[in-house]
């Protein structure tokens, strides 16, 4: 990827700026993540209707119809399948693909059934429409992990070695319970594998920590994906759905991005934050890190 991916997030001038003033000030209804507390102006309604009955599969159908993406949503796991759902004190947990970000994720189907939404004429619809608006919530405060402990849902990562999914908020393993096996099963798992591998080489590479290397190649993969369904640019939709990743990431604001576009002393400043908040050189984010990995070049 080159500079055009996120714009170049230092020269994408009134796009970013466009951006910033989304990410401060718009959004419809209150509030931030599943536990409140929004500083980024999110989607969520917090309503007064829920799905107590919604299954893994007709919240998966319709988290798919929601999206409208080419590739649909499916399940990897169902709740008797993860060991997780037979913890002490543990929701039922079901571990999905996530067609949307490209990404796995366990999720709590206690969470899904108690999720709350205004529309009185839908239901299973409105409850995954209001999972994503939650969601959303979440990744403009910055977990772009799921909600803050994995307690709710969370993105998890296959390991080949334990042939298992990790929680990357909460740590928990979730393998498969009956050791079912299946075709598209192994394909998921093979990418996964190849997922770890490129986040151990950029650990090593680059002298950062496996959950900042994982980080990165999540976004780098999501930045391509989003770059190939539109033609080689971002919208602006696209920049305000990485805009929470990239400041979880980095810990810099869009505000300080785009003041870093046109002020060098800023600049400097935000490279010396940045490398600081990875945990690897200036040169080495500056020269190496960014252009390779995120496709923006200083």
């Amino acid at each position: 990827m080159k500079s055009s991916v996120l714009g170049n997030v230092f020269k994408f001038g009134a796009a970013l700026t466009m951006v910033a003033l989304v990410g401060c000030g718009g959004g419809g209804g209150g509030g931030g993540s599943s536990t409140g507390g929004s500083t980024g102006g999110g989607t969520s309604t917090y309503g007064t209707y829920s799905s107590p009955s919604i299954t893994v599969q007709a919240f998966i159908d319709n988290i798919s119809s929601v999206d409208g993406e080419i590739d649909d949503s499916f399940m990897v796991l169902d709740t008797d399948e993860t060991y997780r759902s037979f913890e002490a004190g543990q929701d039922e947990f079901f571990v999905m693909y996530d067609a949307k970000f490209d990404e796995y994720k366990a999720v709590s189907l206690q969470y899904i059934r108690a999720i709350t939404y205004y529309d009185y004429y839908q239901s299973n619809y409105s409850t995954a429409e209001e999972f994503r608006n939650i969601e959303t919530d979440d990744i403009l405060d910055g977990d772009v992990n799921g909600d803050f402990w994995g307690d709710d849902y969370e993105v998890v990562d296959y390991d080949g070695f334990t042939d298992s999914y990790w929680g990357r908020n909460s740590g928990f393993e979730y393998e498969d319970e009956e050791e079912t096996t299946d075709v598209a099963l192994m394909a998921s798992e093979k990418e996964q594998i190849q997922f770890i591998k490129k986040a151990s080489e950029v650990s090593y590479t680059y002298s950062v920590s496996i959950e900042t290397s994982m980080s990165l190649v999540s976004l780098s993969k999501k930045m391509e994906k989003m770059v190939s369904k539109g033609e080689g640019e971002l919208t602006v939709e696209d920049q305000l759905a990485l805009a929470g990743d990239v400041e979880k990431l980095t810990g810099a604001s869009i505000s300080d991005l785009v003041a870093a576009a046109t002020d060098e002393s800023k600049k400097a400043d935000l490279i010396k934050k940045i490398s600081k908040k990875i945990g690897t050189s200036a040169d080495n984010l500056e020269n190496r890190l960014l252009p390779d990995l995120l496709g923006i070049e200083l």
